[in-house]
């Protein structure tokens, strides 16, 4: 059995130059984590099987006066080429401040050694051609368990989650075997299939009868509004030569009341399991490709006056 009690979310704030083209999501990422801690190199590599990855890189982020924004490159299409879009990638120029995302189990590699070598992490190298240089400015590192808990605490108040696809994201749907088929539909059953099945493992507990009972708690629990095909979006994303589509946007949930009032009067601590699968939500992300950088999300209450059904 895995600890169960050892997540951790960190955020690095790094200098970067002399790139300029097409940025694959996270591939220069994990580029620089790797370079600075070589043994990482093993957790990045293709899985095969089953076994669930225990850690979660983001794509660069970029502070701009518009606010954050993801940066990778993608497809421009028109609404009648979105079936399928094989437009040229943008471009993207890297010479300035950014910052990305590490969230990990402490089963896949010691927080404190990682944190040690980014803190210290200084190099150029060739990166697509170019000499690339980066430089770690400040690192952040925090507890996605209490995140989860007053997330989870405020959500129950709202009667409401919106999460937001931060990096472009993969969905799968949990009840199909097939690996290959992703889904564009975000319902609360494919966005948290992710987080609750990793809790799980992590925990010794992974069966297919208690996952499946978890999946309809969480299916009967959250209802997706009405905005969801408005606020949720597909974008073609270069991750490869060629575009793959991946969620963007984002999506709000309403608490179903009536259910909530079963569950606790079944004598689920429903705050208690909202905050476990918030925290691994937060700290490992969701759907496939969640090592390469697709399936960073955030986990934020809605707004109390919102009267969105």
């Amino acid at each position: 059995m895995l600890v169960p009690d050892e997540l951790v979310a960190v955020k690095a704030s790094v200098n970067i130059s002399g790139f300029y083209g097409y940025l694959y999501t996270s591939k220069l990422v994990k580029t620089i984590l790797i370079k600075a801690y070589p043994p990482l190199a093993e957790h990045f590599k293709p899985a095969s099987g089953s076994t669930p990855k225990l850690i979660h890189i983001s794509p660069l982020y970029a502070t701009t006066p518009r606010g954050v924004r993801c940066l990778y490159s993608y497809a421009s299409c028109r609404d009648r080429e979105m079936a399928k879009c094989n437009g040229p990638p943008r471009n993207i120029k890297l010479n300035s401040t950014y910052h990305f995302y590490l969230g990990l189990h402490e089963s896949t590699a010691s927080s404190s050694e990682v944190v040690s070598a980014l803190i210290n992490y200084k190099e150029c190298f060739e990166f697509v051609k170019q000499k690339v240089c980066v430089e770690t400015l400040a690192i952040d590192v925090s507890n996605p368990r209490i995140q989860g808990r007053e997330v989870a605490r405020r959500v129950l108040e709202n009667r409401g989650v919106k999460i937001v696809f931060s990096s472009p994201t993969h969905l799968r749907d949990p009840l199909k075997t097939s690996r290959k088929h992703k889904t564009m539909l975000p319902t609360p059953l494919n966005v948290f299939a992710t987080p609750i099945r990793l809790k799980l493992y992590t925990t010794g507990m992974l069966r297919k009868g208690l996952f499946r009972k978890q999946l309809l708690r969480i299916h009967r629990l959250f209802n997706e509004t009405y905005s969801v095909l408005n606020t949720a979006r597909v974008r073609w994303v270069y991750y490869t030569d060629k575009p793959i589509p991946a969620l963007t946007g984002y999506v709000n949930y309403r608490v179903d009341e009536k259910y909530l009032e079963h569950l606790e009067k079944q004598g689920v601590n429903v705050e208690e399991w909202l905050a476990e699968i918030f925290a691994y939500l937060i700290a490992l992300g969701t759907g496939a490709g969640r090592a390469t950088g697709f399936g960073h999300v955030e986990v934020k209450p809605v707004q109390a006056e919102s009267r969105e059904e």
